[in-house]
């Protein structure tokens, strides 16, 4: 099957060094001071639309009135506008020597044709650089969704964007997780390679390997003085398996923002003051009371999926935990990665009638008298960090309308839920609510939660038991597909192997031990990708070996000297099976084969590939990739068969008949 590559395939990319018209280590070069005066020196680059940074500047400060100044006419004058200082003042400009900082300009940098040390007392220009009427200010490159067809590793996104020099967002992040060593991975060139490095992230335990994804939003930033620039190719690289996951190229002539180092200020803690546990390793809320200002602010965190959403609000009941006639605010994170924060009266338990607002609906939508109230919560922020979503929205204390409820500052009976979305991003059934009566006391002056853990945990694990296989001779058929490997109770429990996070399924089975008979001939339907030409990581010929570890096809001239090849290479089109559940989590392989996904094109066609056991092949041979290591496992070679041995009496018999004839 032929892989296409989309905008982006995990990864980023091939970014050449910067000409006059694309990123620096400072943002866009806009220029030098000229004509200057009173010392006025120092060179300036464009962050973005708004921020310039000012590099070297100075300035002997003796100007009796000189301001930062643009203007939109043809040179400086009178009728340009102050930008205000480093400081975000207005006041007359002091002295400078060889400063760095950075401005913020009053509009759009393409408003103005000129930045200007402007001394308006004496109607002066002190220094001056020209800004092109074509100048296009840098601005983070929106990659679009990303992912090989079929897919590796389940790698995908709906966005990829350059932040910056440094940073690239991955948006609605999925990766399977089960590559053995795998990392972000930048090098030179435009192929990944073993030449790279490791881009050290948080999600990669200290360079043990790379966690997987459900649907994240994850940023790579680039260590020391490393800029994206200097790279031909940004990856997921696995480096035990020498393989490349997948990877992308961006254009050379790359106009994103610099890094800016005050603009990542180190994650912290949750700043509210407030927090209540509503369910354990699930759903926290934070609040903060702003009397003065009659507001609320909420903090909902939660480890919940994409379209996935958190609900909390005050209970339909005074006197217990009631979903009917609660006031409810329902927040989430789409698919797309868009936020949303919704103002909700449940008016029964059953999902919403749009047109007349029965169910759990919207304050907006009208109810059965034809009335519609208002969406009175504002959202202020959202994020996904290492699978916990945090939604900041803040609402009114009072009741704006009559599906509002006042926020009581006393212990008050609430609601909560989680639950999916439906299409049209309203909520459908819950899967988790309280059991039994939950209160939040809206006066307290400080409380606290416990860190909310990332969704994914180890836990220890044992090597699952998969029933040999022992086919009968063709015409029976044998399948081969590939599918994920299982992690340590699979693969790597099985065959004592450490593969790179797929692996054989034969007949279903995830590498079972495979028993064949001397003379007997074998028939194998193989689906493991024939297209090599534009990813190899879904070409997976097989074949049958005397190396224990497979991959001929990536060997030296001398290795493959000492390998014998017994049967294949055999590729056929991909048919593979997926699945997206943690192998941690269940204790036999036929519980974890429910959740398999078989993937295949239509009317897909197998390699055929047809075995004769000669009688001198070796008591054990293995099954594997031609392509890569460590994909399958052993094949036990027993005596002639009983075919073989039925002929050989025959054989015998007639000789003895004739014998005794004579």
């Amino acid at each position: 099957m032929k892989m296409t590559s989309f905008m982006t395939v995990f990864g980023l990319a091939a970014l050449a060094v910067c000409t006059s018209a694309t990123s620096t280590e400072y943002g866009k070069l806009l220029g030098t001071f000229t004509d200057t005066a009173y010392g006025v020196a120092g060179t300036i680059y464009v962050i973005d639309a708004r921020r310039i940074w000012l590099r070297g500047f100075s300035y002997n400060g003796q100007g009796p009135d000189a301001f930062f100044y643009v203007g939109s006419t043809e040179r400086p004058s009178e009728s340009g506008v102050i930008v205000p200082n480093e400081n975000e003042q207005t006041s007359v400009l002091g002295a400078y020597s060889d400063r760095n900082f950075i401005l913020t300009l009053p509009e759009d940098i393409t408003t103005y044709k000129w930045f200007s040390v402007w001394c308006r007392g004496a109607r002066a220009n002190f220094g001056d650089i020209s800004i092109p009427a074509n100048f296009v200010a840098p601005a983070p490159l929106d990659l679009g969704s990303f992912g090989f067809n079929p897919t590796v590793h389940e790698v995908s996104a709906t966005k990829v964007t350059i932040l910056n020099t440094k940073q690239v967002k991955f948006t609605n992040l999925v990766y399977d997780g089960l590559g053995p060593e795998a990392f972000f991975w930048v090098g030179d060139g435009d192929v990944p390679m073993a030449g790279g490095k490791r881009v050290p992230h948080v999600d990669d335990d200290n360079g043990v390997k790379l966690r997987g994804y459900t649907g994240e939003d994850v940023i790579v930033t680039l260590e020391g003085t490393d800029r994206i620039f200097n790279f031909g190719y940004i990856s997921i690289w696995c480096a035990q398996a020498l393989q490349d996951f997948g990877n992308a190229v961006i254009p050379a002539d790359l106009n994103v923002p610099p890094y800016v180092a005050s603009d990542n200020p180190p994650p912290i803690m949750p700043g509210l003051p407030n927090c209540k546990v509503l369910k354990e390793d699930r759903f926290h809320i934070w609040w903060k009371v702003d009397e003065a200002a009659g507001k609320l602010r909420l903090r909902f965190e939660g480890t919940v999926k994409r379209d996935e959403y958190m609900s909390f609000g005050i209970s339909g009941s005074q006197t217990g935990t009631s979903m009917p006639k609660s006031d409810v605010i329902v927040a989430y994170i789409g698919e797309d990665g868009e936020a949303g924060a919704m103002d909700y009266y449940l008016q029964s338990r059953s999902q919403c009638v749009p047109t007349n607002g029965d169910g759990a609906c919207p304050d907006v939508l009208m109810d059965s008298t034809g009335a519609a109230a208002s969406n009175d919560v504002t959202l202020l922020s959202s994020t996904v960090n290492r699978g916990i979503t945090i939604i900041d929205v803040e609402r009114p204390l009072a009741a704006i309308d009559a599906k509002d409820k006042a926020i009581a500052l006393a212990p008050t009976y609430v609601s909560w839920a989680i639950g999916e979305l439906n299409p049209e991003k309203r909520v459908s059934k819950h899967s988790l609510l309280p059991r039994g009566d939950v209160q939040v006391d809206f006066s307290q002056e400080s409380s606290s939660c416990p860190r909310l853990a990332p969704p994914a945990g180890d836990k220890v694990v044992t090597p699952w038991v998969i029933d040999d296989l022992t086919p009968e001779p063709a015409p029976e058929v044998i399948t081969a597909h590939i599918g994920p490997s299982g992690g340590e109770q699979g693969y790597q429990g099985i065959a004592g192997q450490v593969g790179w996070g797929i692996a054989w399924y034969l007949n279903g089975l995830l590498v079972p031990v495979l028993n064949v008979k001397r003379n007997n001939t074998y028939k194998f339907e193989i689906y493991g990708g024939n297209d090599n030409s534009t990813n190899l990581a879904n070409f997976h010929p097989f074949y049958i070996t005397s190396d224990s570890d497979g991959g001929y096809n990536q060997k030296t001239a001398k290795g493959k000297e000492t390998e014998t090849i017994y049967a294949g290479p055999t590729g056929g089109e991909l048919c593979d099976f997926t699945s997206m559940a943690d192998p941690k989590d269940f204790d036999t392989f036929e519980k974890y084969a429910e959740t398999l996904d078989k993937t295949c094109p239509s009317m897909v066609k197998p390699g055929i590939l047809e075995w004769t056991v000669d009688p001198g092949t070796p008591d054990v041979v293995y099954y594997q990739c031609y392509q890569h290591r460590y994909f399958g496992w052993k094949i036990n070679v027993s005596g002639a068969s009983q075919t073989a041995v039925s002929l050989a009496l025959m054989v015998a018999l007639l000789t003895l008949t004739v014998f005794n004839q004579i």
